[in-house]
């Protein structure tokens, strides 16, 4: 597998699946893959690492060097088939608590490009470890692809710069967003 997958401690994934099965006990859920999923076949996989970046941290010219960590996301199958996507974000002890279960568009355009990245030899020589960019206000998630030496992206579907499941380096990536940040960023003309 030429993308390597992290966790932040072994007994995270434990954690995130105990609380996925209590909710499914409970019938907590509010999402309709989710509030139809049976528990028995429900299970986790791929995590990454997930890392916001602000509108003014894109406009101001930064990149990756700006993006914070906060929280790792996995994805929720259902008898091997992504079906929804579970957050964790530290806890007031610094534990990784988990901080929301999410369905959307997002989920499978995650399962689509792994899969894809996953059978690309080119990648494997380099060791990439799997992370996930979140600008919310663009509405862009992207895949980051993170070596000591090189940093690619992948836009998921729906992307705001198109290019979706496209590997790019960071640079041209950020090149693409600028100017949709630039005018996210602008303040309401009057007419």
């Amino acid at each position: 597998m030429p993308v390597h997958l992290s966790d932040p401690s072994p007994d995270v994934p434990a954690r995130v699946k105990s609380k996925l099965h209590a909710f499914a006990d409970d019938a907590q859920f509010t999402t309709k893959a989710l509030r139809g999923a049976r528990k028995d076949q429900l299970d986790v996989s791929t995590p990454h690492e997930v890392y916001t970046l602000g509108l003014n941290d894109i406009t101001a010219g930064g990149g990756l060097d700006r993006a914070q960590p906060v929280g790792w996301r996995y994805l929720i199958v259902e008898g091997g088939q992504p079906i929804a996507t579970a957050e964790t974000a530290p806890g007031p002890d610094g534990t990784q608590e988990v901080s929301q279960f999410a369905e959307g568009p997002f989920v499978a355009a995650t399962d689509k490009a792994v899969k894809i990245l996953r059978k690309l030899p080119e990648l494997e020589a380099k060791g990439f470890e799997l992370r996930l960019l979140r600008i919310p206000a663009l509405y862009m998630m992207a895949l980051w692809l993170h070596a000591p030496d090189t940093d690619l992206m992948v836009p998921l579907e729906p992307s705001p710069v198109g290019k979706a499941g496209k590997r790019m380096p960071a640079e041209e990536f950020f090149n693409d967003l600028s100017e949709l940040a630039r005018s996210a960023a602008l303040p309401d003309q009057p007419d």
